[in-house]
């Protein structure tokens, strides 16, 4: 039986900063068509590893960014 191997598909990812907050939000761009899932990452560990998804619409509008 072979194994199977994971293999790097390129760099999907954004990662942006909540000014001078230890806040970051890393938005993924998913495999489907206009649809991105963002996961929070703070240093509180407050909303660490949460996960929302909305279309690049709704998640610019949401944050205030450019995808």
């Amino acid at each position: 039986m072979t194994e199977l191997k994971w293999i790097e598909s390129g760099n999907v990812t954004k990662t942006f900063r909540l000014q001078d907050e230890p806040e970051l939000i890393h938005v993924i761009k998913t495999g489907f068509r206009d649809k991105y899932m963002v996961v929070y990452e703070d240093a509180y560990e407050l909303n660490i590893g949460k996960v929302i998804y909305g279309t690049k619409t709704e998640i610019e509008g949401r944050f205030g960014i450019t995808l």
